[in-house]
């Protein structure tokens, strides 16, 4: 549901407004960025002295194995709508120190993730990084290309293989290998399988449950977890030194066209050798780690390790803000550790991941997959010690910090997911979101608690008043987290949100995580300018995905779009055949809820529908009319077709522009 203010946060904010009983007429807030304060200077000053900038190993291995540069033509959809500019990056110069509104250990991330274009790993395996937000990987067979992933969207994905076939032998793709669920890695894929000799039957090769959670983790929630995915990346800020400078794990998301081809082959073994057009895979499933569906490899002909994205050049997320089932630290710490014993003996000229610039020399790759692997443990580990001798999640974030080793290493920072947050997720996987204390079981909502807090501190003009002197001490993060109650209660106050955006500016001018800067940047953002157009393609909730679902899939989202209140005291009852598949459902509406069972039927059905599966999806989606697809005998309508509408008239259209920082 849409927050009371939502129409007031899509228009553009009047130069003087009057608010609410009790509070004064108060100038907008800028609508631009504002500068670095001298606090926030200080503070990423200080960065420098806390790390070894002197270390260049990195930037020695991202530019190792050049051939050429990114095409920086602008990529346009078949709109004629530009989806990716790589020109929004040229900014980030590699002998530049960082601005004093980029924290300068994120900025050397983001120097390291701009070296783009074509690389050679070894002889025979091929990469083309910053052309979206992950990595092309091109495996030479013997008749013809593998390749591993497929970027996020078919316009990037093509744009990548145009660039090999500028500089190596044209063949025709032999197979693509998908190494987890994560829709970065699968987008593209029919923008690759358009090489194929016959696009339609090229083998697609995943790890065991890939297709169920790659069509299942971002559509029940698929609406907001878009919405945050927006804050996460930065989809809705402007590259530049202000504003959007990495994700962290690559440059930005593509805004271009998501796709979706169900595989030809799971990978099911926990060890399983499979020769891809001449080529000897050993794969090692790593089920539950960073994605429910992962898997790493060994590539024999190259001795090159492939780690999916269990291991790159950052601390990642034991749980992801854009909101996504909380991961089992554990899991991953043991496919890292299997990792290392399976192939620790083998002959490794190099390692790949989904994300970034490839390791060389084995002592070295083996040297950061236990590094890794030891990160993750001591994480879990001391979440758990922690949590049993009382403290919350909050304290344990607060308290926790690693190991000098593991902490200096480049590749253990948090670019992408950080130590307080995967300290929370840890705590959450086992004792739950509650943290014992008897005054959080039954917390007060946003806006009434706000309310509450502004009237016992005096009301808005004296919280206001004390903020703006702890804003000049750079308190920062007690400046946001005391006035997000002042625009809860009134998000009329544009004082407050003024001095709220200027603190999640600041904050997100010194967060070392690109997702932290991202939201924060968004959150100010939005607060003054309100809830922009995004400027992708809502991901995974798009029609292709929809439309790819298996039939129990789609109704579980069915059943989530079902409006419990307008639903209460209707009962309905449907047969569905689908007649290209010769499977008969029964859905059932009762209690404002909607079950449904396969190779069923009831025998007094209010309406009975026979028709092919994208068919139904289509009219159950919105897309298509009921009395038109009958008319155009699309679909046989039997019993009470008006009963069906009226079911359909009771599922909510979810928005995309649902409120976050404001009521």
């Amino acid at each position: 549901m849409l927050g009371k203010s939502f129409v007031k946060g899509i228009v553009s904010v009047p130069i003087v407004l009057v608010l609410l009983a009790g509070s004064s007429v108060i100038k907008a807030a800028s609508d631009q960025p504002l500068p670095a304060t001298h606090s926030t200077i200080l503070a990423n000053k200080g960065v420098y002295k806390q790390l070894d900038f002197a270390d260049k190993e990195d930037f020695k291995n991202a530019h190792k194995g050049f051939i050429a540069p990114l095409n920086k033509n602008p990529i346009k959809n078949s709109k004629g709508n530009v989806v990716w500019d790589s020109n929004q990056y040229s900014f980030i110069k590699e002998n530049q120190p960082a601005s004093s509104t980029v924290n300068p250990s994120l900025w050397r991330q983001a120097q390291l993730q701009n070296i783009s274009g074509l690389f050679k790993v070894v002889d025979g395996v091929y990469q083309v990084r910053g052309q979206d937000l992950s990595v092309l990987t091109i495996v030479e067979g013997k008749t013809g290309l593998i390749v591993l992933d497929a970027l996020s969207t078919i316009e990037t994905a093509k744009a990548a293989m145009e660039l090999y076939f500028e500089h190596r032998p044209k063949k025709t793709v032999s197979a693509i290998v998908i190494s987890h669920s994560h829709a970065d890695h699968f987008g593209g894929i029919k923008g690759i399988a358009q090489y194929a000799e016959n696009p339609a039957k090229v083998p697609i090769i995943v790890p065991a449950k890939f297709n169920e959670e790659a069509l299942s983790e971002n559509v029940l929630l698929g609406n907001i977890m878009s919405r945050r995915a927006g804050y996460m990346f930065g989809n809705l800020l402007s590259a530049g030194e202000k504003g959007f400078v990495t994700s962290g794990i690559g440059p930005g998301l593509s805004n271009g066209t998501f796709s979706y081809l169900p595989p030809t082959m799971e990978v099911k073994k926990d060890i399983q050798t499979v020769e891809i057009d001449g080529i000897t895979f050993e794969f090692l499933l790593t089920l539950d780690s960073e994605a429910p569906s992962e898997m790493h490899y060994y590539i024999h002909d190259y001795k090159t390790l492939v780690i999916a994205e269990n291991t790159g050049h950052t601390l990642h997320n034991i749980y992801t803000l854009r909101g996504a089932k909380t991961r089992d630290a554990l899991k991953w710490v043991e496919a890292l550790d299997k990792t290392v014993d399976l192939y620790g003996s083998k002959d490794i000229e190099a390692m790949v991941t989904a994300h970034s610039w490839p390791v060389w020399n084995k002592e070295r790759i083996l040297e950061q997959l236990k590094s890794q692997r030891d990160l993750y443990k001591y994480i879990h580990d001391q979440t758990i010690r922690l949590a049993n001798l009382g403290f919350t999640p909050d304290e344990i974030a607060e308290k926790l910090k690693l190991p000098e080793k593991l902490d200096k290493a480049w590749a253990n920072r948090g670019y992408y997911g950080t130590m307080k947050h995967n300290v929370k997720a840890v705590y959450n996987y086992y004792l739950g979101y509650f943290n014992g204390n008897p005054s959080d079981l039954d917390p007060l909502s946003q806006e009434e608690s706000g309310e509450k807090y502004v009237q016992y501190m005096g009301g808005e003009k004296k919280v206001l008043k004390q903020a703006k002197l702890d804003y000049k001490k750079g308190e920062y993060r007690w400046v946001a987290q005391v006035l997000k109650h002042v625009v809860m209660a009134n998000p009329n106050n544009i004082e407050a949100k003024n001095l709220l955006a200027k603190a999640y500016e600041q904050l997100g001018y010194m967060a070392e995580s690109s997702v932290w800067r991202n939201f924060y940047l968004t959150g100010a953002e939005e607060l003054r300018n309100g809830v922009a157009d995004s400027k992708g393609t809502g991901g995974m909730m798009n029609l292709d995905t929809l439309l790819n679902m298996p039939v129990d899939d789609f109704l579980k989202f069915l059943s989530i779009k079902l409006n419990g209140t307008k639903a209460e005291n209707k009962n309905m009852t449907f047969n569905i055949t689908f007649t290209d598949s010769q499977v008969n459902y029964v859905m059932n509406l009762e209690n404002s809820v909607l079950n449904f069972k396969k190779e069923k039927t009831a025998s007094k059905p209010d309406t009975t529908l026979v028709l092919d599966r994208v068919t139904f999806y289509m009219i159950a989606l919105g897309r298509e009319n009921l009395s038109e697809m009958e008319k155009a005998e699309k679909v046989s309508v039997s019993g009470s077709k008006e009963r069906f509408e009226n079911f359909l008239s009771l599922l909510d259209q979810f928005h995309p522009k649902v409120n976050i920082v404001t009521p």
